[in-house]
């Protein structure tokens, strides 16, 4: 909502982060790596014999002597032929946890919005980045 001065606020109602686990890695987000190390819920990831978790793009970060299980039960190793984790496995932590989170992120009256990006699939013929006019006339552009 617009405060008294005009400026578009808001706030996250969302009290963590989501995402697809194979892939994320130190190289690939550090971040990412960082938020997850502790009070995280991992779904169909692999789990190793020093009781962490693992899948593909984390084959850098594991000891060679470290026994992994995949997301099914079964032992694996670099050489398998399946995955280790299933490929939609995912992470869910707290938002508290990142590094990098914004200091006014929990703020009641919400953060200030200068910008709002619309990303994904568009039609033929659709820019992928163009201006809007004003607040208005943004949110129409988002909602067609």
């Amino acid at each position: 909502r617009f405060d008294a001065e005009g400026q578009l606020r808001a706030i996250n109602p969302e009290n963590g982060f989501f995402g697809v686990a194979p892939g994320t890695s130190n190289k690939t987000n550090p971040i990412a790596m960082k938020t997850v190390y502790k009070n995280t819920v991992f779904t169909n990831v692999a789990s190793t014999s020093d009781g962490g978790v693992f899948w593909e793009g984390m084959e850098d970060e594991i000891n060679d002597n470290v026994e992994i299980t995949d997301w099914l039960g079964k032992p694996w190793n670099r050489n398998s032929k399946t995955p280790a984790a299933h490929p939609n496995s995912r992470f869910c932590s707290p938002a508290d946890q990142c590094p990098i989170i914004d200091p006014q992120w929990e703020a009641a009256e919400g953060v200030p919005i200068d910008a709002i990006l619309f990303g994904g699939r568009r039609p033929q013929g659709v820019p992928l980045v163009y201006e809007a006019t004003n607040w208005e006339h943004g949110v129409f552009i988002g909602a067609s």
